[in-house]
């Protein structure tokens, strides 16, 4: 059966990663089915613009799910986190019910293959002291338990979030609580679809392994200049306490913080062995995120 007649369930399929997912597997030539609570929505009608069977469902309701999922082949499962200001940030059980229930769905349909999108930390010294990482970790035994053939990944901070997020550039500069010498890795959205599709084309080598995503590690100072190099213009590098960030969230003062203190491992000669067009952040600046970069200090210029 060629991969045109096989679907792919995306679910979060208008947000950053199963958006990316979405566009990835259509252009690699699957039957995506993209799973909204509002096929309505802008992004939903652009997805099925694209190609993708748009379809209505709630991780809240597994009748819907089971609805999404029948005849599937594989499943692409990515859930928003329990921090504030977030959707679920009220109800920390959340990840996890709405896991086992994506979980079930799929084993339901007789879905060949789950890819569970987490978050790097899981299962490291990290997780016993970030909330954050005990809720994933919580949704990652959803999945183990759901008996259907799976691939975790687990990303690290998003390259788009350098420029579409609070806690990164700020008025053009780089401000935050990591130190100026905390390596932190990235990865771009387009690299965790990379690797969902991998899995998806061969089940077989990916079931039961986890990926600890990352396309590059740079310490604060690097990445300051790194982007200030590429944009043409200083981009300085500005320390701040967990005190200013707390007041906004805590669990990303606390996070960071901890960042500081325990650098978070990976291996990215590894992940590129799998996947060989890996992006480093200046390869993903000057390329696929060159738009959003623009965009940015677009904004900068016209304040």
């Amino acid at each position: 059966m060629s991969d045109s007649a096989k679907t792919i369930l995306v679910t979060g399929a208008t947000g950053r990663q199963g958006g990316a997912v979405a566009a990835r597997l259509l252009a690699d030539g699957w039957h995506v089915r993209a799973l909204t609570r509002n096929p309505e929505s802008a992004k939903a009608k652009a997805l099925k613009e694209a190609g993708a069977e748009v379809v209505a469902g709630d991780l809240d309701d597994q009748d819907s799910l089971d609805t999404a999922a029948a005849g599937a082949f594989g499943v692409f499962s990515v859930h928003a986190g329990a921090y504030e200001g977030g959707p679920y940030g009220h109800d920390l059980g959340h990840e996890a019910r709405s896991a086992a229930k994506i979980g079930a769905a799929a084993k339901a349909a007789g879905a060949t293959h789950l890819v569970h999108s987490s978050s790097i930390g899981v299962g490291g010294p990290l997780e016993a002291v970030m909330d954050m990482l005990q809720r994933k970790a919580e949704a990652e035994h959803a999945i183990r338990e759901s008996g259907v053939p799976h691939t975790i990944l687990r990303p690290s901070s998003f390259m788009e979030n350098t420029f579409d997020s609070f806690r990164e550039l700020q008025n053009g500069a780089l401000v935050s609580i990591l130190n100026a010498d905390t390596l932190e890795p990235h990865i771009a959205a387009a690299d965790i679809a990379a690797f969902a599709a991998i899995a998806f084309t061969d089940p077989a080598a990916h079931a039961g392994k986890v990926y600890e995503l990352a396309g590059d590690n740079l310490t604060q100072t690097e990445k300051a200049a790194l982007i200030g190099r590429l944009v043409g213009r200083e981009v300085p590098y500005v320390g701040i306490t967990a005190e200013q960030v707390a007041a906004d969230s805590p669990s990303t003062a606390k996070m960071l913080g901890i960042l500081n203190e325990h650098p978070l491992p990976v291996d990215i000669p590894a992940l590129r062995a799998i996947h060989p067009d890996l992006l480093t952040l200046e390869e993903w600046m000057t390329g696929v995120g060159k738009p959003l970069v623009d965009a940015y200090f677009a904004r900068i210029d016209a304040a």
